[in-house]
């Protein structure tokens, strides 16, 4: 950069000694070369243009392009693409608004509101909503071009596996479904253990292979708003896990886990462990309200899955 600035500072007398000696302007190249970003600062630089911020309103062409260049130069300095893809994520609060659908939105910003540790936290999601929307689909284009570019999903299964062992779990009947979430499914657990008001539950499996993109394991608060203090995907989430499965273009979503395993940037196989179950989370911790593990799938493109059909999923690859 110096170079450039004494060039900006002599103005035209600069100009006019580099045309004046043929020799000193060849001299010269080295030092404009010398100014190409290498190494780290080239990745940082590259990085930066896969950031939320760098891609809102990029296309998936041009979103492909950038990931490509990225990738080539983290191979170039000797370490694996794929593995240092957590570099490129989001913190926690965009991937929650990432998921948020239309639906969700009032009562988003109703959260946001309270003026308390449990309205910020939602304040926090509600900042980033509009960017993860204007964004999500470059960023998914970027993340399954890193992916595949790699071959980080040639030898991991491609088969779904069951979230639970059969004898750790039950699953609501499909005339129950009605009474509870509509887009998302609370599979319950046989048996937990309990200290206080905390549930320690089974093993939380990977239904698919993909990505971690988002995770939680430091919920701290009650069974109400006002008793919660930090932590956590979000208040109500608890503590939990976000995968991006490339090769499907879905998130798969684990909530009120009591701890996690895994963690943001972490490529698992399906039917791998997250975590334990747990009752984490405001709603959860409710007297009668945990003893269960709560599931959303997102598509990318077209969004949340109905409880009904995340029920017939589960139940297909028992």
């Amino acid at each position: 950069m110096a170079f450039v600035a004494a060039v900006v500072a002599t103005g035209s007398s600069a100009v006019a000694s580099t045309t004046s000696t043929p020799m000193e302007h060849v001299e010269s190249e080295p030092a404009v070369e010398s100014l190409k970003p290498t190494g780290v600062m080239l990745i940082r630089l590259l990085a930066h243009d896969l950031s939320p911020e760098s891609l809102a309103g990029v296309g998936a062409e041009d979103a492909g392009r950038r990931a490509l260049a990225w990738a080539r130069a983290v191979e170039a300095s000797g370490a694996d693409p794929a593995a240092a893809l957590g570099e490129l994520l989001p913190p926690t609060a965009w991937f929650q608004a990432r998921i948020i659908g239309e639906r969700d939105e009032p009562d988003l910003r109703s959260d946001a509101r309270i003026t308390s540790a449990y309205g910020r936290a939602y304040a926090d999601i509600l900042a980033v909503l509009d960017q993860a929307r204007e964004a999500a689909p470059a960023l998914e284009t970027a993340i399954e071009t890193v992916w595949h570019s790699s071959g980080a999903g040639s030898d991991r299964p491609h088969d779904l596996s069951p979230v639970l062992a059969r004898s750790d779990r039950w699953i609501p009947g499909r005339s129950a479904l009605k009474y509870s979430h509509q887009y998302a499914l609370d599979v319950f657990f046989t048996s937990v253990k309990r200290h206080g008001a905390a549930e320690t539950g089974p093993a939380i499996n990977s239904i698919s292979s993909g990505i971690v993109v988002s995770t939680a394991d430091d919920w701290d608060g009650g069974d109400k708003p006002s008793l919660y203090r930090s932590g956590g995907l979000s208040p109500n989430a608890g503590n939990g896990v976000i995968i991006y499965d490339p090769d499907r273009h879905q998130y798969y979503v684990y909530l009120h886990l009591k701890s996690v395993g895994v963690r943001v940037g972490q490529m698992v196989a399906s039917g791998q462990s997250l975590g334990l179950g747990g009752n984490t989370g405001v709603n959860a911790r409710k007297k009668n309200h945990g003893t269960h593990v709560h599931i959303e799938i997102h598509d990318a493109e077209k969004g949340a899955w109905s409880s009904y059909r995340i029920r017939d999923l589960l139940l297909s690859i028992q």
